[in-house]
């Protein structure tokens, strides 16, 4: 049977920190620890937490504001990131024109998107991956909603689960699998929020095949709901964070063929001045009792 594969990972956050490693060593350092994993995968999706852009204007009414440099886009696809969510509480920080820049900076480095766009159309729009005839379609949201960052009608913005929900039995109709990346749960909590547990149980009835979140920034637990498998949070991808559990991390792998997706492992990470890499024992191990039942690989 014909079979894609998937890896999912996490937050990609440029703070200052990140920045200063990359100006340092590169961007490409960032990736380099697993890149050569990644791009074994046919399709690679990483949550990129705000915009990529050199415009715009910091919103006043927010702790934390992230914008990358142009020169993010085609590092990802040198690394193999080949799809980004932009669905997140971070997109909108620097305003609309530099999440239109964004949309420009990775369309010239041949990444693609979802989650966010011009006006709410354009950004309930699904990616459709289609090889080894095989249609996939992976549709993404926020459900941490700053004000003045959904999309509207005639206006740039982000996907919202309201957005999203009435759009999915169309394209369930359209799809051999279908794929969500949520942006969703408490921020450090390892447990899935009620909030979460009823999303994912309404993902489930609209026929979503595969649900894998962020924004916890810690790894959430994994759980299957009838034939839909749910991993609540991969937790970081890129970022300088302070605590054990934040620095710990993951990407899913998954393959995806006509009757769904099987054979998911998680593979553990370590986050290391900004930088992912292969888990240590220990960090992995407790990694593994985090996702259990899902099985860990270190490749």
């Amino acid at each position: 049977m014909p079979r894609l594969t998937f890896a999912f990972c996490g937050d990609i956050i440029w703070s200052r920190h990140v920045h200063a490693v990359a100006t340092r060593r590169g961007i490409d350092h960032l990736f380099l620890k697993i890149a050569p994993l990644v791009r074994r995968a046919d399709c690679v999706l990483a949550n990129l937490e705000g915009c990529i852009s050199t415009r715009g204007t910091p919103m006043d009414n927010k702790a934390y504001t992230f914008r990358a440099p142009p020169e993010l886009a085609p590092a990802l696809r040198r690394a193999g990131i080949s799809t980004v969510t932009l669905g997140n509480n971070h997109a909108m920080d620097y305003g609309a024109v530099a999440l239109q820049d964004t949309f420009v900076h990775l369309e010239r480095a041949g990444v693609c998107w979802a989650g966010a766009g011009t006006d709410v159309q354009h950004a309930t729009q699904p990616i459709w991956v289609e090889a080894k005839g095989v249609r996939v379609a992976i549709v993404c949201f926020t459900a941490i909603v700053p004000g003045g960052f959904a999309a509207r009608r005639s206006a740039p913005g982000v996907a919202t689960f309201e957005h999203i929900l009435p759009r999915l039995p169309e394209v369930r109709r359209q799809a051999d699998v279908l794929i969500a990346v949520p942006h969703w749960g408490v921020e450090n909590e390892h447990a899935p929020s009620p909030k979460q547990k009823r999303m994912a149980r309404l993902l489930h009835e609209a026929g979503v095949d595969l649900i894998v979140g962020h924004h916890s920034h810690v790894v959430q637990g994994y759980e299957r709901i009838g034939q839909t498998h749910v991993l609540y949070s991969v937790g970081n991808l890129v970022h300088t964070p302070r605590s054990v559990a934040t620095r710990r991390a993951g990407i899913l792998w998954a393959e995806v063929h006509h009757d769904g997706v099987s054979n998911l492992r998680f593979i553990p990470l370590w986050l290391q001045y900004g930088q992912p890499m292969p888990a240590p024992r220990a960090h992995a191990q407790a990694l593994a009792r985090l996702v259990a039942p899902l099985p860990c690989a270190d490749h």
